[in-house]
Parts: structure tokens; C-alpha cells; sequence
């Protein structure tokens, strides 16, 4: 079935890959504009030529072609006609890298609020939130795969510089935006484990931040590795608690199977959108499919990379199972606790027993910490101790892939290469401050601080699936061959529109709250929303290379 959906969303025509045959390995010097996209494949990441040092932490890079070395390629193997499961293995690790930023600390929250809030009632919406994260993955993992050239490299072939570098900055804020939730998660984490505040949790959690990226240097397969590690830690934590907690099974398979959103629960069902799908996964698992080695001898080239979107969306798929998995036991476990209906008068009943709660309000939502002392009730010391074991491996497993997104980002996109220490170093600087704010001044907004960042990642996401849909149904881009055929191509383009319906209804009643303050208020709102808009707009109807 997954091989089918991998081959389906080709091109529906019957012609040929319309690229003549080349060797596997180009030298640098010879790449241009006339050499097919499909024989770029790692033809000139390893070029010593390839960049101008500038300093010790950063260059520029002047070889259009050149990504950031992530180590070795992985040896994929010859073609093989039957499925392997070796070759499977060989695959896998840029889908289980990818399905961390749907388990980071800001869907944790986000899990917490809509059990709280809207019970077993959501989660049909966040099974189809993933089975759209697999689908819009798949085309950002085709595209480097077809083109051996990832998400930001092609933005900025594609873009001129007044678009590029506002595109660049939306998606920089969001990679921020989703760091300060790591780092918030992390915090909590070591308080509830060890009992430290929560402004040291956060110094400490920049510190830990450098561990996981120090073994990078040791290659792809090592990080891999450690981060598949720490998703089976959160399967365990989160998996016994859904196991203690004995939930109603067929509540939540009416919660599967009957879709709707209750009026109260419209920002928790808008915030799993922007928790799931983050902007910055999709220039992540684009660059990441570039460190498998792809044959590409003439004679077999269509074959190995059909073969290798079918293993890519196969493992994605399964990644993503675990992934959905993690967030539903979260959801179902809260959803359990705060198990009676709201009677409207906005009391939450914090001193009932497990199990009898109401359901949260807007107002009363409950927090990461508070969800520790819940859990604690219902299943003694364990509760919690398992739930701030997981938000740990959740925090600093999203760090690292956060990192790398940007090193792809920047790279890609401003042909600026910055040192991974560097990099996170200025990252961290930057969200240090609010997210030391907050902690600090106002540590019990903190969880509507970390839900207000997930609409932030629902409202930069049109800016990356935005070129991602014109890049992967572009026939000059991905050839007549492999481009999107009509149904996905329309698909895909009703699912960034509901996207963006979605973040206009949430910002709608801002704006018309704002307006109705001043006039000045009035003029910002609504030029707000117009920029937004407008931006949107530009981005989806400005030409490529198609």
C-alpha cells in the first residue's frame, strides 16, 4: 500500500524522465545549469572549493550546489526488484529524525490541553494531522530525493532576494519559536525531576543542548540512532501511563472515528495543526534523504529512485505510527483525568479525585507542572516520574533537529555557512530572553506561552508548504516523470488552503477585538492580516521554474 502512495503521486503521464544519462559522481567544476537536477545527487558536498572562509565559524558559500556536511553517506545497496527489509534498515533514520519535532515539547502541550479541554474529541483531527504531516513529509523527502538538492537550496535558485530573505526570517522565527518550547519543556523536565527552578532549568537546558550536537560530528547514523533512542524512552513513559490509566476504549474510538470540534476547543484544535506540522521539518527531512547514497548509472537510475521514495515514505509512515502514538496516549491519559463535562460555570474542580475532574477551560488550563502533580494522584510516584523522563527526551531530542533545520535553512536559502556551535549559541541567545521572561516573571503563563507559539508554527507553515508544493509539481524542477500528478497536485494545494482558513479564523477575532480598542489598534490589525495575507499570496502565485 505505501509503495503505491510513493509511485502514486508522480506525474499520471506516461512519459520518460526526460534527463539524459549521467555518471553517479560529477566533479564540482563541471556542475552547471544544463546538468540534470537527478545527477546533482552529492555530486559537490564534499568540494573543498566550495566555500570562501571567512572566520573560524563562518563562510560563505559560493558553490551553488554545496549543503552542510552531515558525515558519510549511508551505502544503500544495488537496486532490488522485491522488498528488503535490509534495505529498509538502511533507510531508516531521516523519518524517525523528522517525527521528533511531533513529539517536542509544544505537541506535548498541546496533548495536555486538548484532553483537558475537549476530552477523547480530538483525536481523530490528530491522526489526520499526522496522515497530512506524512503526506506534505513525503513531497519535501521527494524533492530532495528526485533533485539531490534540498527544500532551501531550491528556494534560493528559485526566489530573487526580496522574497528569499522574508522567507528565510519567517522560518528562522519559527525554528526560534519552536526552541523556546524545547527549552521550556527541558526546564520542566529537570524541576520536576530534581527540583531545580525553572530559570536555572532553562540555563542548564542550553548547556545539554551542545551534548547531542557534539555527536554529530560522529555522523548521521550516530544521531539517528540516539534520537530513535530517545523516541522509544517516550513510547515507554507515555505508553505505561495510558496502560495504568485503564481508559474508556470505546470513547476513544468514538474519538477516532467521529470527527468534530467542540466550540470551546477551536485554539487546541488549531494549535495540534501548528504542533504537528512544523515549517522547519520540512527543510529538515529534505536535506536529510541527501545522506543515502542513491544509485544513478543510466541503466537503472528511474528504478533506485522510485525505490527510494518507496522506503523513505515507508519508514516516514512508521515513524510517524510512533509518533501519532506518543501524542495520543498523552491526549488520552488527560482526557481520562478531566473525565466530566464542563457545566459551563468555569470551575475546574482541582481538588476532586482522578478521574472526575471537569473539563478545562481556556482559563483554566492545566500546565506541564500541574499535569505532574495530576499524574502523581492517579498513579502515585511513578506518574510523574515517568512524564518528566519522556518531556526530557522530548526537549533535547527536538533541540537537535531544531539545530540542524537551521543549518540547512541558512545554508540553503542565504548561502551562509555558520558553525553548528555558532548557530545554536546565537539561536539560543535569542529565545534565552523571553523564555527567561516568562520563567522567571511569569512562570504560570508558561503553558499559554508555549500554546501561543504553536499557533506561531501554524502561521509560518503556509511559508514552507507553499514552495514546497510549487517545487514538487514543477516539471522542470522534478521532471515530467516525477513531478506531482493532477489529484495530489489539487490535494495538496486544498491543504495548504485549509491551513490558511484555519489561521484566519484564529486571527480574525483578534483583530476584530484589537480594532474595536482604538483606531491606531484598528490600522495595525488590520494591516497585520493584509501583510499576512498578501505574503501568502505572493509566495503562491510568483513564478518558477516550472
Amino acid at each position: 500500500m505505501t509503495r503505491g502512495f510513493s509511485t502514486a503521486i508522480d506525474n499520471d503521464s506516461s512519459s520518460t524522465l526526460n534527463t539524459p544519462a549521467v555518471a553517479e559522481h560529477v566533479p564540482v567544476t563541471q556542475l552547471n545549469e544544463t546538468t540534470p537536477l537527478v545527477a546533482r545527487q552529492h555530486t559537490s558536498i564534499r568540494s573543498s572549493k566550495g566555500s570562501t572562509l571567512t572566520s573560524n565559524c563562518v563562510s560563505v558559500i559560493e558553490d551553488e550546489f554545496e549543503v552542510h556536511d552531515i558525515g558519510p553517506l549511508v551505502e544503500i545497496g544495488d537496486h532490488e526488484p522485491v522488498f528488503s527489509l535490509r534495505k529498509l534498515l538502511r533507510f531508516a533514520g531521516p523519518g524517525f529524525a523528522m517525527s521528533i519535532a511531533y513529539v517536542d515539547p509544544g505537541n506535548i502541550c498541546s496533548d495536555l490541553h486538548c484532553g483537558a479541554v475537549a476530552g477523547y474529541k480530538l483525536i481523530w483531527l490528530l491522526f489526520l494531522t499526522h496522515a497530512l504531516g506524512l503526506y506534505i513529509q513525503t513531497l519535501s523527502a521527494r524533492i530532495g530525493i528526485v533533485t539531490g538538492r534540498n527544500l532551501a537550496q531550491h528556494c534560493h535558485q528559485q526566489y530573487t532576494r526580496g522574497i528569499r530573505i522574508p522567507l528565510w526570517l519567517i522560518c528562522e522565527l519559527a525554528i526560534i519559536g519552536s526552541d523556546i518550547q524545547e527549552a521550556i519543556g527541558t526546564a520542566i523536565a529537570l524541576y520536576l525531576l530534581f527540583g531545580i527552578a525553572v530559570w536555572k532549568g532553562i540555563l542548564i537546558a542550553a548547556g545539554l543542548s551542545y551534548v547531542i550536537l557534539a555527536i554529530q560530528r560522529f555522523g548521521a547514523r550516530k544521531v539517528e540512532a540516539i534520537l530513535i533512542a530517545m523516541i522509544a524512552v517516550m513510547c515507554g513513559c507515555f505508553g505505561v501511563e495510558v496502560l495504568m490509566a485503564q481508559p474508556d476504549i470505546s470513547q476513544i474510538a468514538e474519538g477516532f472515528l467521529v470527527p468534530r470540534i467542540p466550540p470551546n476547543a477551536m485554539v487546541q484544535a488549531v494549535g495540534i495543526v501548528g504542533a504537528v506540522i512544523m515549517p522547519h521539518n520540512l527543510f529538515l527531512h529534505s536535506a536529510l534523504v541527501g545522506t543515502r547514497r542513491i544509485k544513478r548509472a543510466s541503466a537503472v537510475r528511474h528504478a533506485s529512485i522510485r525505490e527510494a521514495n518507496f522506503y523513505t515514505v515507508l519508514e516516514s509512515a512508521i515513524a510517524l505510527l510512533f509518533s501519532f502514538a506518543i501524542n495520543a496516549t498523552i491526549l488520552i491519559v488527560f482526557a481520562d483525568i478531566y473525565s466530566t463535562e464542563n457545566d459551563g460555570s468555569g470551575s475546574t474542580a482541582s481538588g476532586a479525585t482522578y478521574g472526575y475532574l471537569t473539563r478545562a477551560t481556556e482559563e483554566h488550563l492545566p500546565g506541564l507542572v500541574e499535569a505532574a502533580a495530576l499524574l502523581e494522584k492517579a498513579f502515585g510516584r511513578a506518574g510523574p516520574l515517568l512524564w518528566a523522563i519522556g518531556l526530557l527526551a522530548s526537549g533535547q531530542s527536538s533541540t537537535a533537529t531544531g539545530t540542524m533545520a537551521g543549518q540547512f535553512l541558512m545554508e540553503g536559502m542565504m548561502k551562509m555557512r555558520v558553525s553548528p556551535w555558532l548557530r545554536m549559541l546565537i539561536s539560543r541567545s535569542i529565545s534565552l530572553v523571553p523564555t527567561m521572561l516568562v520563567g522567571t516573571l511569569a512562570s504560570k503563563y508558561l503553558d499559554q506561552f508555549d500554546e501561543w507559539l504553536n499557533v506561531l508554527q501554524s502561521l509560518a507553515l503556509p511559508f514552507a508548504l507553499v514552495p514546497t508544493l510549487k517545487f514538487a509539481q514543477s516539471r522542470v524542477i522534478m521532471s515530467d516523470h516525477f513531478a506531482l500528478g493532477t489529484w495530489w497536485r489539487a490535494f495538496g494545494w486544498a491543504t495548504a488552503a485549509a491551513i490558511i482558513a484555519l489561521n484566519v479564523y484564529l486571527l480574525l477575532p483578534l483583530v476584530l477585538q484589537t480594532a474595536a480598542q482604538s483606531v491606531a489598534g484598528a490600522f495595525l490589525a488590520y494591516t497585520a492580516l493584509g501583510v499576512y495575507l498578501v505574503s501568502v499570496g505572493v509566495l503562491t502565485f510568483v513564478s518558477i521554474d516550472d
